[in-house]
């Protein structure tokens, strides 16, 4: 049952203009944010940071559904945008290592909170029937703001340095902490009284096979945005050797993928398609452009905005399918079930670093991009035999 009520048409814009200033944010440290981090530590050091960020994150996702039941969706969203505003004002203060550290480690965790409630929000007022439509609208918007992001963060760095990026940043936060408050306090608390336990949701997704096997594929997707996002920086500037305003153009091309293909391939699952064609060719992609990756050496600027290009088309298309897909499959009230389906990303984001940091102190570091593309090739098997919802 959607908790479909007078004014939805209203929040849905509203919720729109969140997860737009929460992309811009989220974009504008994200592809920087290893290359921060190793001004106060090592690489492998950067690995085990990571690791403890969605350690942290891992756990905290599995209890957030009983969270959300006793003090409501709307509350712990204000709680976690809070907090990520803290961890901005010590980034800024230039802190300590120690305290950069585990700033960074708050940020992770809150930010994928953040992502959870956003969900929430959307999943209430969203109808079963234009649930690949809704998403992509959604996932545009939210990659309209990836989309401007890298460059800009690109130009900052080349210009300044940190600080002035963390103002951004924190000043977008405030924002959106001001329009979760105003408009959606009055949401209410529609899981009241209700109590998840981890081990009830995790049998019904391994019970249920089209669950389990989709709950693969947005692992599959996490580790490639993983292993790009927190290592293809630090990659394309000390392996290849573009500077930031070079990588910033690049990024920026790359993320193109994800407003033009997105909307269009939500609508065709929802009017024509299944999701398990388009699935197959976007997991292609992935893993075709990551192995090029690691044999690529050449400085060829367009060359690499043509191949990291490839792999985003395919993360797009894997991107709204997995969304179309699962969405489909579960409803609002399926709060631990939705939680349980974003854990992926903190556990993506924990496998990664264990990859980076065995293949840095064992092999050559662009093998790191090759794994990827094996295990994404691996992973097509689950996407074959998946049933389509149509």
């Amino acid at each position: 049952m959607k908790l479909l009520t007078k004014g939805s048409n209203h929040k849905f814009g509203l919720l729109y203009l969140a997860i737009f200033i929460f992309a811009i944010s989220d974009a504008l440290f994200a592809y920087v944010q290893s290359t921060y981090l190793n001004q106060y530590f090592g690489l492998q050091l950067v690995g085990l940071i990571f690791f403890a960020a969605y350690f942290l994150t891992f756990i905290i996702t599995n209890i957030y559904p009983n969270l959300i039941a006793k003090y409501s969706n709307f509350k712990m969203a204000i709680v976690s945008i809070f907090l990520r505003i803290i961890c901005f004002i010590i980034f800024i203060i230039d802190a300590s290592p120690l305290s950069v550290g585990i700033a960074f480690i708050i940020f992770i965790a809150s930010l994928i909170l953040t992502f959870i409630n956003l969900d929430i929000f959307l999943e209430a007022f969203t109808k079963n029937a234009t649930t690949g439509i809704t998403r992509g609208t959604y996932f545009t918007i939210y990659n309209l703001g990836w989309l401007v992001s890298p460059f800009l963060a690109g130009e900052i760095l080349y210009y300044f340095n940190f600080n002035p990026l963390f103002y951004l940043c924190l000043i977008l936060n405030l924002i959106l902490l001001v329009i979760i408050y105003i408009r959606f306090k009055n949401f209410g608390n529609h899981y009241a009284k209700k109590q998840f336990k981890i081990y009830d949701t995790l049998a019904h997704v391994l019970k249920n096979k089209d669950l389990r096997k989709i709950f693969t594929v947005s692992f599959l997707l996490q580790l490639f945005y993983a292993v790009e996002v927190v290592y293809g920086p630090i990659y394309l500037n000390q392996n290849i050797g573009f500077n930031w305003e070079q990588i910033g153009i690049i990024f920026t091309f790359m993320l193109i993928p994800f407003v033009i293909f997105e909307y269009p391939a939500g609508y065709l699952a929802d009017k024509y398609w299944g999701e398990k064609e388009i699935l197959f060719v976007g997991m292609i992609l992935m893993a075709i452009s990551s192995i090029i990756m690691g044999y690529f050496t050449s400085v060829n600027l367009v060359m690499w905005a043509i191949i990291l290009f490839l792999g985003r088309t395919g993360a797009s298309l894997v991107e709204i399918m997995r969304e179309t897909y699962f969405f489909k499959k579960v409803d609002v009230e399926n709060i631990d079930v939705i939680n349980s389906f974003r854990s992926t990303i903190p556990l993506a984001y924990l496998i990664a670093p264990i990859l980076a940091i065995v293949l840095t102190y064992y092999s050559q570091f662009n093998y790191l991009f090759v794994i990827l593309g094996i295990i994404l090739i691996i992973g097509l098997w689950p996407v074959l035999t998946l049933k389509d919802t149509k």
